[in-house]
């Protein structure tokens, strides 16, 4: 369903409904009909709802494994790089397998209902129950609800974090560490000069490139970290300018940007905080220009 690859993204609600599961259970079962092995339908349309109910409850278990053990690795932080990175993975793992359960979650009551059409039975889950994502919301409504509580609770946490963001944004092929650290340890003297306050720094969490240079660097001089990953599901192709939208909205007003190189993501940015009169400083790479 979804590779390493965190910017591949999952079919819509509609394609997992119709192009998938009703689809599979047409081919399926539309030739059995009117045939010898008509009794067969009922046996498989069951078991082939009953595997994806089984599917789904599996990813929901590993969830909330992870889900278990970032808790306790938030209660463990002590500020060491091993610990923050084993949360930021078992965040971005967490938020994979919610994903997984949430698709697998609405072909499991599609493929129900496929049965209960195809049989006139009503179906029965092996265990777990049926969730019933659809019995009073539409999927997407159900989940953009959810989405949109989490993210809010999520930005409440976030903006507790006292000092001034600094927004980031860059080439996934910057290679030059030393440019990055010794930028940002500038920025972040001059913020301390200039708003009597330490720096956050705002990105979007990419793990190549400049996004994952500048979070080893905040990690190192324990600089507060705040990420706006890309929801690639909801917005596919536009999730990383929703990201820098989402930087440049917050509630707590931004001190400055930064961008490395002239990625269109970074050159967004850029624009978008010079319109709203935030300043903006653009580096180049420093195997092709000098820095501006």
């Amino acid at each position: 369903m979804r590779e390493a690859n965190a910017e591949m993204p999952i079919p819509n609600d509609d394609v997992l409904r119709d192009q998938i599961v009703r689809e599979t259970f047409e081919a399926l079962l539309g030739g059995l009909r009117s045939t010898g092995l008509h009794r067969e339908i009922e046996p498989l349309a069951h078991g082939l709802a009953t595997l994806l109910h089984r599917r789904r409850n599996a990813v929901d278990t590993e969830l909330t494994r992870h889900t278990d053990a970032l808790q306790g690795l938030i209660r463990a932080q002590d500020g060491s790089e091993v610990i923050t990175t084993q949360i930021e993975d078992t965040q971005n793992t967490a938020e994979t397998l919610r994903e997984l359960r949430d698709a697998l979650d609405l072909m499991a009551e599609t493929a129900a209902q496929c049965y209960e059409m195809e049989t006139a039975n009503a179906y029965i889950a092996p265990s777990g129950g049926r969730s019933k994502r659809t019995a009073h919301l539409t999927g997407a409504m159900f989940e953009a609800k959810a989405w949109l509580e989490a993210h809010e609770r999520q930005k409440a946490e976030q903006f507790k974090i006292e000092g001034t963001p600094l927004a980031i944004a860059g080439d996934r092929d910057w290679a030059d560490i030393d440019a990055i650290w010794q930028r940002l340890d500038k920025i972040r003297e001059r913020f301390r000069e200039s708003y009597d306050s330490e720096l956050i720094l705002y990105h979007k969490a990419d793990k190549k490139g400049v996004d994952a240079i500048a979070a080893a660097w905040a990690r190192n001089r324990k600089v507060a970290q705040v990420t706006f990953q890309p929801n690639w599901r909801a917005f596919g192709k536009s999730a990383g300018f929703k990201a820098i939208d989402q930087m440049l909205d917050t509630p707590k007003p931004l001190g400055g940007v930064v961008i490395f190189g002239s990625t269109g993501i970074a050159l967004n940015l850029a624009s978008k905080a010079e319109a709203k009169g935030i300043k903006a400083m653009r580096v180049a790479k420093p195997d092709t220009a000098k820095s501006t």
